[in-house]
């Protein structure tokens, strides 16, 4: 239920029936749910009976990554697990959404045929979520986000959120 999840919400929910989930329920229409709780999560999922499984819960803050990598890894790469144990059983099609942060930032432009090369544990645990989904999953689709912004100050913890805040708190 973060910046993707409000905008499923906003866009879907009057077409589909929808289960939009966050560890922080600040909303009506969210159900709690920590996915690094896989029996919870599993139990969730197989009761809903999804259509499609849309895996698109992160730890997105790169210097929260850095300082708290047991955590990035758990949520980033080993829940990932979980969705496609889901998705499988379901029979159903797995949407992971990654990061084009699992580049190095060294060319413009990337394609589907350039090697992944994360230079941070975000990057590399997205990565690892990525493969897995490849080399697990029955169905699936990968989407490389980036620059994700909007959603308001309670939604958006991405850079330029840091940084209008930093403004209005009279930081330099």
């Amino acid at each position: 239920a973060g910046m993707l999840g409000e905008a499923f919400n906003k866009v879907f929910i009057n077409e589909y029936n929808l289960l939009i989930t966050d560890k922080d329920v600040n909303e009506t229409w969210i159900k709690k749910l920590d996915f690094n709780f896989k029996d919870e999560y599993e139990k969730m999922v197989l009761e809903f009976k999804p259509d499609y499984l849309f895996h698109i819960g992160a730890i997105t803050d790169l210097e929260f990554c850095e300082k708290n990598q047991q955590l990035t890894y758990l949520s980033n790469s080993i829940a990932v697990e979980t969705a496609v144990k889901i998705s499988n059983q379901l029979n159903i099609p797995l949407v992971y959404i990654s990061t084009a942060g699992i580049f190095d930032g060294k060319k413009n432009h990337y394609d589907d045929w350039d090697i992944p090369n994360p230079i941070n544990h975000y990057g590399r645990s997205k990565y690892i979520g990525e493969r897995y989904v490849i080399e697990n999953s029955r169905k699936y689709l990968i989407c490389r986000a980036g620059w994700m912004m909007g959603a308001g100050p309670q939604k958006d913890k991405k850079f330029v959120n840091k940084i209008i805040k930093q403004i209005k708190d009279g930081n330099k």
